[in-house]
């Protein structure tokens, strides 16, 4: 006999808006303080519409076809490495659904020939260091999202004073253009 698994529920999770952006999760918010210092990053970055019969993108939408949204774009500030993620818990790794999100995203970026990859961070696997978790704490104090925008300009001063950070408000096109191409932007233009 087969053991099926089953179906993961969530439980009431918290949200944060924040970056110009909105997480759905604290576990969002844990991936986003863990990788701020090397990565810039978008939240919700690309609705992928797609067929459920074949998982292939569509460019026309049609009423059944479906949209899956990963939580994150990252590119590395050094490498430019680039990865599009989904945050998950763990118990969520044998869910047929996530197969589906996978192959969706991965169909997606091969179809439009980006150079990222996908990958899914379960919770368990977003490590912080002593003093992120420190920030994270701070970060949950925070009420307002004023009070949250100010921590966040702070912080991304503090860990990265040659760079702005790419969320303190919304981004630019060449910012976009960095994030979902690749294409370098310098110091000078990043502002523009």
């Amino acid at each position: 006999m087969k053991n099926k698994a089953q179906k993961f529920t969530y439980t009431n999770p918290v949200s944060f808006t924040s970056w110009g952006g909105h997480f759905d999760s604290l576990s969002e918010l844990k991936f986003a303080i863990s990788i701020w210092e090397e990565y810039h990053f978008m939240r919700s970055p690309v609705p992928i519409y797609y067929h459920p019969g074949t998982l292939q993108p569509v460019n026309s939408i049609r009423t059944f076809h479906r949209r899956y949204t990963p939580d994150f774009l990252i590119r590395h500030k050094v490498t430019g490495e680039a990865l599009l993620i989904e945050i998950k818990p763990r118990a969520f790794r044998l869910q047929h659904e996530l197969a589906v999100r996978t192959q969706v995203a991965e169909n997606y970026i091969r179809v439009h020939q980006y150079d990222w990859k996908f990958r899914v961070v379960f919770d368990d696997e977003i490590i912080l260091t002593e003093q992120q978790l420190q920030d994270f704490e701070e970060c949950l104090d925070l009420k307002e999202k004023l009070s949250f925008h100010i921590w966040a300009s702070q912080y991304n001063e503090k860990i990265n004073r040659g760079r702005p950070d790419l969320l303190a408000a919304y981004p630019t096109h060449q910012q976009m253009e960095f994030l979902m191409l690749g294409r370098i932007i310098t110091l000078h233009n990043w502002h523009k």
